[in-house]
């Protein structure tokens, strides 16, 4: 009886036991308790150390939480630079927090259901050897690339159901001579599920513009160990996608980037405050190419670059072996179509003034500089080749054509740019550096029989206006800006043209005879018509001076005497017409522009002398113009005598042209 009563106590007991057994072991397993694990700092933070080869200072407290998903929680952490990186820190976070399953931890894998960090700083340098310090070697063979066993671990045996990131800060520093930047991202929000792509989203903002960043990768364990694993990026600012595709290694040790690029926006001029430069603001545009890149030198093959319907391919190498970067370019486009590159008012050699403010981080000195600027062209040497194979302005086919450019130290070279055309051909040479100080510049340019009914048409897609220009010029200065290039210049100018479809009334209605001019207007007949400009110039010192000026119709020769002066930026012509035969009551009043370039007036000449002469011409016509027309042989109303004048080099005086 009594051995009976006492089994029954053993077993109670032993039944109360497995109870605080099973509590003992569930509570913690299945209900949060909070403990305090700050007494074990100096442990914790040797794991750390150990596992990322790395210092790690706790400066806060460290918590954890009890469960099958227990948090696990560090205040105030700091992650150090590599040894050879100084004693700074690659890394600190405010607040830490990680939630891992120990269910999954039986079958050695991590699954995480919450990474969560808040003001997370991260200063990334590059040193001058190119190495970087944001790579864990630890995760790598001595040789520096993860095993396949080791990559295949942490694609298999890491997942995080939830990555959450808040108010970071990134500082990236280069020895290598590129350029300190900084920003912020206010959010970074992702997931890695097992077998599944790592998926990243980041909010923030760069100088003032607001930016989206998507990053993909083939899982999480290939992004962390950086080796051969799939990458992509997706960039959205200022109106501008970017995207990058490589491979994880890439970001390893900095030293060698392998990628495919592909930029795309709706302007460019969208990213003037960026990249601190005043572009053009050129529509529709996109970009595609394989970049390579080392620490001196960058490489974008198979580029493919469109705007509308123009394109350009080849490649581009950036060379930073030298004291500053050298670019060479060779590029070929299929098609080249100008009205798909309409900037309107944009100049390349100043700003363009924004219509809204722009909001930037730069301090003054840093805002954008003109395309031109001295201090934009000394950023770099180039060399440019590019073939066109086909230059269309609207429904006008321009021809093809050869550019082959060079800027040195801020000096742009062009040598040469050469246009075959339809029925005419281009060649343009010059040099020219722009800055504070004058220097040694020319430029040569000759066109052979342009169809100037191309310009015509920019403006009025309908004018049937055209006709051949014939343009020779040799001009040799010291010039400082683009604004006066012919400043001091010396050498020649000459330009004729022949136009078709220009008519001639209102200028003979000016020049010839108010009567007859009056009565042909009203008479059906053979249209008048502006046989050609004829415009020979020398140019000594700035000062540009006419020695044959010639503007010639069916009935009148217009004749121009006088001076430009690009010193003083002002004009003082005159032009008198001449009737190419005799008129009756002729007035013959000659005209003179004078003023600045800017503001200037056109009008009768009304010297006292001229006044008196076309007065007592028009009285005494009809005794004077029957002798005249006696006597005198009468220009031709075609023009031939002087519309087929050679235009070119010249030296010395130029015999006056007849009726002048």
């Amino acid at each position: 009886m009594i051995l009976r009563q006492q089994g029954k106590v053993l077993r109670r007991v032993l039944l109360i036991l497995a109870i605080l057994l099973i509590l003992i072991i569930a509570v913690p397993l299945f209900f949060r308790i909070s403990i305090d694990m700050s007494g074990y700092k100096r442990f914790i933070e040797s794991s750390i150390a150990r596992e990322l080869g790395r210092r790690a200072v706790v400066d806060g407290t460290i918590k954890v939480t009890t469960s099958l998903w227990p948090y696990f929680e560090i205040q105030g952490l700091r992650i150090g630079n590599p040894d050879d990186f100084g004693e700074g820190d690659l890394a600190s976070m405010d607040l830490a927090r990680i939630s891992i399953g120990l269910l999954p931890l039986l079958q050695d894998k991590v699954h995480v259901r919450k990474l969560a960090v808040e003001g997370l700083t991260l200063n990334l340098d590059r040193n001058a050897a190119g190495d970087v310090n944001w790579q864990f070697n630890r995760l790598s063979k001595p040789g520096g690339n993860v095993s396949a066993h080791a990559q295949q671990d942490l694609s298999t045996a890491l997942a995080v159901d939830k990555l959450e990131f808040k108010n970071i800060s990134i500082h990236f520093r280069d020895e290598l001579g590129g350029e300190d930047m900084n920003f912020t991202m206010d959010s970074a929000t992702g997931s890695a599920a097992f077998g599944r792509p790592m998926g990243l989203v980041m909010d923030g903002t760069v100088l003032g513009h607001p930016f989206t960043l998507d990053v993909e990768a083939s899982s999480l364990g290939d992004f962390l160990a950086m080796t051969n694993s799939r990458l992509d990026f997706e960039f959205d600012i200022a109106q501008t996608r970017f995207q990058f595709s490589g491979t994880s290694d890439t970001l390893g040790s900095g030293k060698v980037i392998d990628l495919q690029v592909s930029v795309e926006g709706e302007t460019l001029d969208s990213l003037d405050s960026l990249l601190r430069i005043d572009l053009p603001p050129i529509a529709d545009y996109r970009l595609n190419a394989r970049m390579k890149a080392s620490p001196d030198r960058l490489e974008l093959s198979d580029l493919e670059a469109r705007v509308k319907n123009s394109e350009l391919t080849g490649s581009i190498v950036v060379d930073g072996s030298g004291a500053k970067p050298l670019i060479s370019a060779e590029l070929t486009s299929e098609l080249i179509q100008l009205d798909d590159f309409d900037t309107g008012d944009w100049s390349p050699d100043q700003t363009t003034p924004s219509e809204e403010p722009i909001q930037s981080d730069a301090s003054p000195e840093e805002e954008k500089a003109a395309v031109l600027s001295p201090e934009t062209l000394q950023r770099a040497n180039v060399q440019w080749i590019v073939n066109f194979k086909e230059v269309l302005s609207g429904e006008d086919r321009l021809g093809s054509g050869r550019l082959q450019a060079g800027l040195t130290d801020g000096r742009i070279d062009i040598h040469p740019l050469k246009l075959e055309l339809p029925d005419s051909d281009l060649l343009m040479e010059a040099t020219f550096k722009p800055g504070d100080s004058a220097t040694q510049s020319a430029l040569r340019l000759l066109i052979e029989n342009f169809d100037f009914g191309v310009l015509m048409r920019l403006s009025d897609p309908d004018s049937d206006v055209g006709g051949a220009i014939n343009l020779d010029l040799d001009i040799k200065t010291n010039a400082g800006n683009f604004r006066a290039p012919l400043a001091g210049a010396s050498g020649y100018f000459d330009l004729a043209v022949s136009p078709e479809n220009l008519g001639s009334e209102a200028v003979d209605l000016w020049a010839v005879n108010l009567l007859s001019s009056v009565v042909d207007s009203s008479v059906k007949g053979e249209k008048q018509q502006v046989n050609c400009v004829l415009s020979r110039w020398s140019l000594e010192n700035g000062v540009m001076t006419a020695r044959n000026l010639a503007v010639d119709t069916s009935r009148i020769r217009i004749c121009g005497t006088g001076e430009i002066d690009f010193n003083q930026q002002n004009f003082n012509l005159r032009a008198s017409p001449k009737a190419k035969k005799p008129e009756f009551f002729s007035l013959a009043t000659p005209l003179s522009v004078k003023g600045d370039f800017s503001d200037f007036a056109v009008g009768a000449d009304l010297g006292l002398l001229s006044v008196g002469t076309t007065a007592i011409k028009f009285a005494v016509s009809p005794v004077t113009t029957p002798v005249a027309r006696l006597v005198r042989e009468d220009l031709p109303a075609d023009g031939s005598d002087i519309c087929q004048l050679p235009i070119g080099p010249h030296e010395g005086e130029l015999e006056e042209l007849p009726g002048c």
